[in-house]
Parts: structure tokens; C-alpha cells; sequence
């Protein structure tokens, strides 16, 4: 899946390159100190003002915490001198996440007090103090933490605003869905050139919290706190739309819509 999210974000660059929007060297494929996409208005040849927009498929999954269990108690993995990282442990401790691991709540009730498989150590280091192999462990603790003994947490979409604003985007682009800004930001100025605006992020979708135990691939796993959003409404705008879900082509015929024009237009 990562893969496929590459691709889309190559394909988005390069479509709106055409246009003279897409601003830097290109996508940002595995780089994790640089937006996925950054945009420019056209008339900026250099792109010294150029601004960061996060590009999804679809609603997912935004930023994730790997959690770790040491000495019969849940914790968060290593944060600090990571912005990112910092704001969701700060999420996290907001709502009360590793209290309703470790000692109460409703959320984490059919999660806590079941003593995982996989391990750390004091240092941080995995471990199986069973002796199991990994691929065994895995497939117990699938069975202890899946399904409805997840926790989910509903928090408001404005966190997931937040995590992308440290991530330097102001916007974000859902190829299923379209075109928002994140926590009203709009440097470039596009809304004052539109009828009908540019929805903010944070007003048109739902998120969560999602603690679970994730395949890693290669017989390895780890638990993890996610960010995920869903049930959004559609923006009348898209910077890159997708075939499909599955298709991460660019319908470029979507440029043709009367609101796709208006918002290229508006990069001017």
C-alpha cells in the first residue's frame, strides 16, 4: 500500500506540473522530512513560496505511534526530538489512551488486562519471553488484541489537522474525496479567488484513535496508536483525483469540472 502511495503522489506531481502548480524536485516518496506534495501559484516561477499538501488515496489512516509492553505495562515508543511523534503521545495522553490500556476505562476494557506475547525489554528491544516464534506469538496475540478487543477512541478532526500542520501542510488532497485546507490555513490565498469555498478539513470528517497489533511483513509485527478518519463529505475541488480507490491514475478529465477549473484558475 505505501507503494501504491508513492505512485499517487508521483502521478499528482506530475499532472499538476502541467499546470505550473507543482512546486520542489518532486514527490516525496519514502522521505519523511518533507511534505508529500508541495504546491506553488503559477506566477511564482521559483516556488520560494511554496506549501505543503499531504496526499491520500482515500480516508485512511494518518500518522501512527508504535506502543510498547514492558514490565506488565503499556507505554508509548520513543518520541522526543519528534514533532510528530510528540503531538500524538500528547493526543494520546489527552485521552487518557495508556490509562484506558492499563487501568480503566470502557474503551480499553476488552484490551487491558491481557498480557501480550510480544514484549520489550527494558532498552526497547522486542522480545518473546515465551520462547515462541514470532510467527506464533503473532498469531496468539491476533487472537488476544483484533477485532472488537481493539481501542477506539473518537477525537475530533481537528487532530488530525494538527498532526499534518507539523508535517508543514496547510492542505490536504484525498483522491476519492478532494481538496481541503487543514485548520483553515490557506497561504496561497485560494479561497479569496472562489465562489464556493475550499472546506476545511476538520468540519467535513470523523477520526479516531485505533490501537491494534500490525503485521509488519517478514514475520514481524508491533503494536501501534493510529490516527484514522472517515465517513467525509466531498469537497467540490480536487487537485488530483484518482481513477479509482484501487487506481491511482489521475482522471484528468475531472480538471474539466466547472470547480476544478475554477480552483487551477485560482492558481494563477
Amino acid at each position: 500500500m505505501a507503494q501504491q502511495g508513492f505512485q499517487y503522489e508521483a502521478n499528482a506531481w506530475n499532472a499538476l506540473k502541467k499546470y505550473g502548480i507543482s512546486a520542489g524536485i518532486g514527490h516525496a516518496g519514502a522521505s519523511s522530512d518533507r511534505p508529500d506534495l508541495e504546491i506553488k501559484l503559477v506566477r511564482d516561477k521559483t516556488g520560494v513560496n511554496r506549501e505543503g499538501c499531504e496526499m491520500k488515496i482515500a480516508p485512511t489512516a494518518a500518522g501512527s505511534l508504535v506502543l510498547k509492553y514492558t514490565d506488565g505495562k503499556w507505554s508509548y515508543g520513543d518520541s522526543k526530538g519528534d514533532p510528530e511523534k510528540e503531538l500524538l503521545v500528547a493526543l494520546g495522553n489527552k485521552y487518557k489512551l495508556l490509562n484506558e490500556m492499563n487501568v480503566s476505562g470502557t474503551a480499553g476494557r476488552n484490551w487491558r488486562g491481557k498480557v501480550p506475547f510480544l514484549q520489550n525489554d527494558k532498552s526497547g528491544k522486542k522480545i518473546i519471553p515465551s520462547g515462541k516464534t514470532k510467527v506464533d506469538a503473532y498469531k496468539e496475540d491476533i487472537k488476544q488484541f483484533s477485532g472488537q478487543n481493539e481501542v477506539h477512541i473518537n477525537i475530533p478532526a481537528k487532530a488530525i489537522c494538527d498532526y499534518y500542520n507539523t508535517k508543514k501542510c496547510s492542505y490536504i488532497n484525498v483522491g476519492t474525496h478532494g481538496f481541503y485546507l487543514l485548520n483553515k490555513r490557506d497561504p496561497l490565498k485560494l479561497n479569496t479567488k472562489l465562489k464556493d469555498k475550499i472546506p476545511d478539513f476538520s468540519d467535513i470528517a470523523s477520526a479516531r484513535i485505533r490501537v491494534r497489533c500490525q503485521n509488519k511483513g517478514g514475520g514481524d509485527y508491533q503494536f501501534v496508536m493510529t490516527l484514522e478518519f472517515s465517513k467525509m463529505t466531498k469537497s467540490h475541488y480536487n487537485i488530483a483525483p484518482v481513477t479509482s480507490a484501487s487506481n491511482v491514475t489521475i482522471n484528468e478529465n475531472l480538471y474539466n469540472t466547472d470547480h476544478n477549473k475554477q480552483l487551477i484558475e485560482a492558481f494563477a
